[in-house]
């Protein structure tokens, strides 16, 4: 399982050859090297070549690397990839999952991409999928599929998202929103990545190395939060207050579930 939350997950177009060359100095917390939507039918070929390729060459800056395999061609995926399960690759990202039957034949962790009403209505059943490391919302596709349209507050996906969230959350499961597609807006992905994190997943997709930068900062706690985790987690460690189930910090009363939250906030990643 992935211990720390991954704030900035970042696809990779593996039918790009200038985007590949570059990929093992891309700092995000993950990397999908991205074999289904970016990349057309005449091109998956060559592109499952430069990801076998880059493996093979390793030396990544990002601590999680990860493919998005095409189901329609997943035969071959695996018999490409599977060496590299561990030794490089650290799973597979399967889109589109509708049903746990969705996420079998892999033998190695997945994560599943929740783009469609009928993904979001069995995600209780996709959750229990043996392997499952994580959910990651896929809002395009969602809007697509409800036959919504976008809104800069995304009310539209609210409901589909909170539930992905929740049943996360409800399984010991990581929680990735979907990517912005405006790329070059940083306000605009700053205000989405607020609310993403609101709502509570642990990072968000990119489709651009822009993005991350802000994606990072966003989704670390800020140095407020650490100074209340830091003041909590010294408190609880005093001798008298090793048993207590309520002590005070600095006049608020805090229980043993602020103590969990901070340290969660003092093992993140900072930007």
């Amino acid at each position: 399982m992935i211990h720390l939350p991954l704030r900035s997950v970042l696809f990779v177009p593996a039918a790009n050859e200038k985007a590949m060359a570059k990929v093992a100095t891309l700092e995000a917390d993950a990397l999908i090297l991205d074999l289904e939507d970016s990349a057309g039918e005449a091109e998956k070929t060559e592109a499952l070549r430069r990801v076998t390729g880059a493996l093979e060459a390793g030396g990544f800056v990002a601590p999680l690397v990860l493919v998005r395999v095409d189901p329609a061609r997943k035969a071959a995926a695996l018999v490409a990839l599977t060496r590299y399960v561990g030794h490089g690759l650290n799973g597979y990202v399967i889109p589109k999952v509708g049903a746990a039957v969705h996420l079998t034949g892999y033998e190695a962790p997945v994560w599943a991409m929740i783009e469609t009403a009928k993904g979001v209505l069995n995600l209780k059943e996709i959750c229990t999928a043996p392997g499952l490391q994580g959910l990651i919302a896929g809002p395009n596709d969602l809007r697509a599929d409800l036959r919504v349209s976008p809104t800069p507050e995304r009310t539209e996906l609210q409901l589909s998202l909170s539930n992905i969230v929740l049943h996360a959350r409800a399984f010991g499961l990581s929680v990735i929103d979907g990517v912005y597609n405006t790329f070059r807006d940083d306000e605009g992905l700053r205000r989405e990545c607020e609310n993403g994190r609101a709502l509570g997943f642990d990072g968000k997709t990119l489709i651009h190395p822009a993005q991350i930068a802000v994606t990072n900062a966003v989704f670390a706690p800020t140095e407020g939060q650490l100074d209340w985790a830091r003041a909590v987690v010294a408190v609880f460690a005093q001798p008298e207050n090793l048993d207590k189930g309520v002590v005070s910090v600095n006049g608020e009363m805090v229980e043993r579930m602020h103590l969990a939250t901070a340290r969660r906030w003092l093992a993140s990643p900072l930007p």
